[in-house]
């Protein structure tokens, strides 16, 4: 049986069945101890009492502790017990409870079912998506399409969120997103997204969207929180999977997960190898007319080469009285190197004027070549511990401390070689040294506790303290010698960076009939230092602030409710937008950080509509959203030719929009889901003297098919769209992509074959348009091909 199963099928069970003791004027206590067919204790089977005259709703429940033994507390009256444990047979029994009666029902022998002899067929699937007020969640286990790729291609497939050709992730066209693995922060995003791609496609159950999370939450991420959950560790004795992956372009990778539990202890280990080789492509064409005119055309092609591996191990320990203790640790190591040509043809014009395109009759005054030679190496490092303990019985009574602890090198050299093809210019040869050391502690503790019958008190705080030491040297080579390079190349320095978020929060949740409500409020302090070590040129910056939320959920009746949502967000620029070094890959187009940046704040309102009906559901949400300090990239174009990209707190925005998210089961077996954003934003900054506005109209949709035939086999479809729209220097063109796969179940169910089609027609492509009264630029991106995988997965174990 997967471990997908049994996650889903306890994971259900816990849900109907364990609810809160606070039901109950409890005063009489009913022990036992549950075991199976050869006498070892069960842990965590389920026990729950009914209504004798109501056998469907649970009234009470708990769980078995590390012994097997169980403890719960119930009014005098007639009840039916019933205790359940997945593959064994239920075991149901009537209680008569006198008051003040204790009763003790002694051992209690659960017997195993067929199923656990034989092989245990399951039918049907969950749905892929499943709608909330606070979060909409995407079960991406069973992703054909996405099937030997990476954390990246599914986000590429989940409605409200879009990926570009450098790596940034947007949610409702909103760059400032907060990404977490497993519910917390993971150093796999601390410096932008790209390292997403080093997980596993087949490692990833889910994908949760928060548009507007409560004060539980970070408040970093003015658009809203995407959530990542792996496969969770499975239990029960011995299970795991292995995965094959094999691809065009060069794609290939093994990874094994293993579980083993015994008596009160689960160990787990996740393991993964890749290699992968990507290769990409740019075009760019600039026109430049004011003191000097100039044009030229680019084209860079570059071959990306990787060889990652990465191990996962820990062990979940059950202490008795419902608690748990987590240790894990992980290792990745990283190694890639990078080939890249960069072609400049540079035109006469012969008029002073602004070209959209080259013309055929322009004189070509030059043309050169830059060779770049990249090679990096990576590794991370993390240990962390988790304390879990369950009061009473019930999961709404919990405390919850988490310790974890990252820390990485990262070390990157280049050699640019630029020589002249034809016509006159200098010649250039340089390269750059960068090292990259981190630390990041972060500790949390959260508890939770009901209020009365339908009330709930949350409250935590959390301490987070992140270093950061950056060296970067350029040299170039003169007169058969290399030098430290001129102040045009970047600087060379050291920089310091220091990040201290020490933050408390506290929930009230609960009920006023007809309605339920949540507030909430989440004080944050913030210390961010910076520092060169040779210029001395630093910033400090120290800020208190507070970020409430407010929900309030009106149910009309079991298929129809509406909530309304307020939060208030921050987002603090990440610390490679502080790093003050100039990219210098592409001569004539450069990136530089500012660390001089400082935070976006965010206000989010929603008011959404949630319908279900027997075969689908569909959310309608209404939204808007005001930012200050906008943090946006802008082009600065020299007379010179050079192109420098730089962050700068530029603007304030006001965006609304509608999304629409439905799903709908055509037949039994034949499922489709969908869904349409449309918003609206106007920017209004001042940069340089120069006022940049923009008024944009934003749309998004997807349209995904499943469809399961023959018992064995499943096809699944997709096609995106996102359209036209303004941007702040001029416009971004639309863009759409369709992907396929293609699946079958073999072995007995234990085993996956697939094969799957990412970008099918190549038009994932990415395009940019800046348009200004002295300049024109439009580049053209591709940042992956046509891609076809075909993956292997099974499943063994229990």
């Amino acid at each position: 049986m997967t471990s997908r199963l049994s996650v889903t099928f306890s994971t259900l069970i816990t849900l109907l069945l364990l609810l809160p003791a606070s039901v109950f004027s409890q005063d009489v206590q009913i022990t036992g101890q549950v075991v199976d067919n050869e006498s070892e204790p069960l842990i965590n089977a389920t026990v729950a009492v009914y209504d004798e005259d109501a056998p469907e709703t649970p009234l009470s429940g708990t769980v078995t502790d590390v012994n097997g033994d169980f403890n719960l507390e119930v009014d005098p009256g007639n009840y039916l017990l019933r205790i359940s444990f997945l593959s064994f047979q239920d075991h149901e029994q009537p209680l008569e409870v006198a008051s003040g009666q204790d009763i003790d029902l002694g051992t209690i022998r659960l017997q195993p079912t067929q199923s656990e002899l034989g092989e245990v067929e399951v039918q049907g699937q969950r749905s892929y998506m499943e709608m909330n007020f606070d979060s909409r969640t995407f079960n991406v286990e069973e992703d054909v399409t996405s099937l030997g790729g990476s954390a990246l291609d599914v986000l590429d497939n989940v409605p409200s969120i879009t990926t570009d050709f450098e790596g940034n992730v947007s949610l409702r066209g909103n760059q400032g997103v907060q990404i977490l693995i497993n519910g917390r922060p993971s150093n796999l995003v601390r410096n932008g997204t790209d390292a997403l791609s080093s997980i596993p496609a087949g490692l990833i159950e889910e994908v949760k969207i928060i548009t507007n999370p409560s004060a539980r939450y970070s408040a970093n991420g003015t658009g809203g929180i995407i959530d990542i959950i792996l496969v969770d560790n499975a239990e029960l004795g011995f299970n795991g999977s292995v995965r094959l992956n094999t691809g065009i372009p060069q794609d290939h990778s093994v990874g094994v997960n293993l579980n083993y539990q015994r008596k009160n202890i689960n160990w787990f280990v996740n393991t993964q190898l890749e290699y992968e080789q990507d290769p990409r492509s740019s075009r760019t064409f600039q026109s430049f007319s004011a003191d000097t005119t100039f044009a030229y055309s680019e084209s860079s092609d570059w071959d990306e080469k990787e060889i990652e591996g990465s191990i996962d191990l820990g062990a979940d320990i059950f202490l008795p009285a419902d608690q748990v203790l987590t240790v894990e640790g992980r290792l990745n190591l990283e190694t890639g190197e990078e080939d890249r040509n960069v072609n400049y043809t540079d035109y006469d014009p012969l008029n002073d004027e602004v070209y959209r395109s080259v013309n055929s009759s322009w004189p070509v005054i030059a043309e050169s070549i830059r060779e770049v030679n990249d090679e990096q190496n990576e590794s991370d490092y993390e240990a962390r511990i988790q304390y879990e303990k369950i009061f009473g019985g019930n999961d709404d009574h919990m405390l919850r401390a988490d310790a974890d602890f990252e820390w990485g090198v990262e070390d990157e050299n280049s050699l640019l070689d630029q020589r002249i093809v034809s016509g006159t210019g200098d010649e250039e040869r340089q390269r750059t040294f960068g090292n990259e050391t981190y630390r990041d502690l972060r500790m949390d503790v959260d508890y939770e506790r009901p209020i009365r019958e339908n009330d709930k008190f949350e409250a935590g705080f959390r301490f987070n303290y992140e270093t950061e030491d950056s060296d970067y040297l350029v040299e170039e080579f003169v007169n058969n010698n290399w030098v430290e390079a001129s102040e045009e190349f970047g600087a060379t320095d050291n920089f310091e960076y220091l990040e201290n978020v020490n933050s408390a929060y506290a929930i009230y949740s609960g009920e006023l009939k007809p309605f339920t409500y949540q507030m909430g409020v989440r004080a944050e302090n913030t210390r961010i230092e910076t520092e060169l070590t040779n210029s001395g040129q630093g910033s400090d910056q120290n800020y208190l602030d507070l970020f409430p939320s407010l929900f309030l959920s009106y149910t009309l009746n079991e298929q129809n409710s509406v909530q309304a949502s307020y939060s208030r967000r921050i987002s603090r620029p990440r610390s490679w937008y502080l790093l003050p070094y100039t990219e210098i890959t592409d001569n004539r187009n450069r990136r530089t950080g500012n660390p001089d940046l400082k935070p976006e704040f965010g206000d989010s309102y929603e008011v959404g509509y949630l319908r279900y009906w027997e075969t689908g559901s569909l959310l309608t949400s209404f939204y808007y959203r005001h930012r200050t300090q906008v943090i946006e990239r802008v082009s600065i174009i020299e007379e010179n030719g050079i192109t420098t990209r730089t962050p700068i707190n530029l603007a304030t925005e006001d965006a609304w929009g509608i999304e629409l998210s439905a799903d709908q089961d055509i037949t039994e077996n034949l499922q489709l889901s969908g869904s349409v954003n449309l918003y609206q934003s106007e920017s209004e900054g001042e940069f340089q003297g120069v006022v940049y506005d923009s008024e944009s109209d934003n749309f998004t949709s997807r349209l995904r098919v499943r469809w399961t035939f023959l018992d064995n086999w499943n096809f699944q479809s997709y096609f995106y769209y996102r359209g036209a729209s303004a941007t702040t220097q001029g416009r971004r063109p639309s863009r759409s992509f369709v992907g396929s796969g293609l699946s079958r179940k073999l072995l007995d169910d234990k085993a996956t074959i697939s094969v799957n089609v990412r970008d099918l027609f190549n038009t994932r492509n990415g395009d940019r348009e800046i348009i200004e009264p002295f300049t024109y630029t439009r580049s053209d991106f591709s940042w992956s091909s046509r891609t076809i995988r075909v993956n292997f997965r099974y499943n063994f174990g229990r």
